[in-house]
This record gives structure tokens, C-alpha cells and sequence, in this order.
């Protein structure tokens, strides 16, 4: 296996850090457009509305029972180092929640600015997305389950993974409707976020592709994301 640099690994997970930091803000601007959350936020947010905990930690807890599915998946073949994911997932609900506190005056009032906030808030996590697909350090919970999913079943990532986001939609309007009888935080952003965040991540991808002489994509992980970004880009949640 190749070996990497101490600066060139650094320079990756500041890349990482950032990536999730920014999807962060982009969460946080879909919450504050009011016209529903993103995919991978709809589960923490609906608790977050019933229960007196942050979006930020239900993530995190949300996030770390992913991981515990991928254990019980894998059993003896799951690899310690894929713990890393329960600290990306740390990382970023912590960033949720600085991020929700950062934009606290950001109350768009016409659904003109409403809608225009969700399409903001698309275009900054699939910028994120993007960041953290060229870090190439490891994966989100999610994309973790996915790959496993996907290892398992010898089948193609991106089809996993889209239908692991729409469970995840759907666990979300279950839940929605068991704890308040009615549908929160889960309308036509959601939808919009679906089609959109993983069209907007190839485009980063293709036009910012001088960032690969720095982050070069070159293995497994990587590939698989961006395989996920594209099919997403016609089928399905991101």
C-alpha cells in the first residue's frame, strides 16, 4: 500500500474537517428554509422536535446506531478503523448545532425566500459532499452502511445508497406521523434536496477537478461516493 506524507495527510483531514463543516451549514440553511430537511437529516430532526435533545447530538446518536448495524452486518469482517466513522459523525452534528447558532437570524418569511434558501442550502452540502469525497479519509455512517450493504450483497453502491437514503426518508415520515399525527420537517425540500444535491456534487467534481493534484481520487472509497453521487444524479435521495 502506498504510503502518504504527514503534510499530505494533514493537509487531507483539514480537507475532511472543513467538507463536514460545510455540510453542516448546508443542513442547518435546509432547516432554516422550513420547506423540509435533506435526507440525511430526517430522522435526527424529527426526534429533535419530540425530545429535549439538539439535532446535533440526535445525529451523532442516530449516526453511531448506523455504525452498530454495519458491526452486527459484518460481524468478524468489520474493521476497527472504520470506527472512525462514529468521529466524522461527532464532528459533524457538533458542527450542526455551531452551524444552526451561526445562522440563528436567518429567517427567510416568503416562500420565495424559502425556496430560495433550500436550493442555497443543496449547493453548499453537495460542496461539502464534494470536499470530503476528494479528503478520501473515510465515509459518514450512512455511505459506511452502504458499502457494506453493497459488499454483501455483491451489488452496486449507488443503488444501495439510494435506497438507504429513501428508507431513511421514510423512517422520517413514520416517525413524523406516530409522534405528532401530522407531517414535520420532511415537504418539498426534501424532494428537492433528493434530485438535486447529487447532480450539484458531479458538477463540483467536474469543475473542480484541479483538486485531484492534491486530494487524488485513486481508491475504493472514493469511487464508490462519487458512483453514488452520480447515480443519484437520476434516481432518488443523495
Amino acid at each position: 500500500m502506498k504510503r502518504i506524507s504527514r503534510h499530505h495527510l494533514a493537509n487531507k483531514v483539514t480537507l475532511f474537517v472543513i467538507g463536514l463543516f460545510i455540510m453542516a451549514i448546508g443542513v442547518a440553511l435546509s432547516i432554516k428554509a422550513n420547506l423540509g430537511v435533506s435526507p440525511i437529516s430526517c430522522v435526527p430532526y424529527v426526534l429533535s422536535l419530540h425530545v429535549e435533545l439538539t439535532i446535533g447530538e440526535l445525529t451523532i446518536i442516530f449516526n453511531s446506531f448506523i455504525v452498530l448495524l454495519q458491526i452486527l452486518l459484518l460481524r468478524r469482517r468489520y474493521r476497527l478503523l472504520q470506527l472512525l466513522q462514529i468521529v466524522a459523525a461527532s464532528f459533524f452534528g457538533y458542527f450542526i448545532d455551531c452551524s444552526m447558532v451561526l445562522l440563528h437570524s436567518v429567517r427567510p418569511e416568503s416562500y420565495w425566500l424559502q425556496l430560495f434558501t433550500c436550493v442555497a442550502s443543496c449547493a453548499v452540502l453537495a460542496f461539502g459532499v464534494f470536499l470530503i469525497v476528494k479528503a478520501n479519509l473515510t465515509y459518514l455512517p450512512g455511505e459506511g452502511l452502504a458499502v457494506t450493504i453493497a459488499d454483501l450483497l455483491q451489488t452496486e453502491f449507488g443503488k444501495v445508497k439510494i435506497r438507504i437514503d429513501s428508507a431513511m426518508v421514510l423512517c422520517g415520515v413514520v416517525a413524523s406521523l406516530l409522534i405528532f399525527g401530522e407531517l414535520l420537517g420532511i415537504r418539498e425540500g426534501t424532494i428537492i434536496a433528493a434530485l438535486l444535491v447529487g447532480y450539484l456534487v458531479k458538477q463540483f467534481v467536474i469543475r473542480f477537478s484541479f483538486i485531484d493534484r492534491y486530494f487524488p481520487v485513486n481508491d475504493e472509497p472514493a469511487k464508490r461516493t462519487l458512483t453514488a453521487t452520480t447515480a443519484n444524479d437520476t434516481a432518488g435521495p443523495q
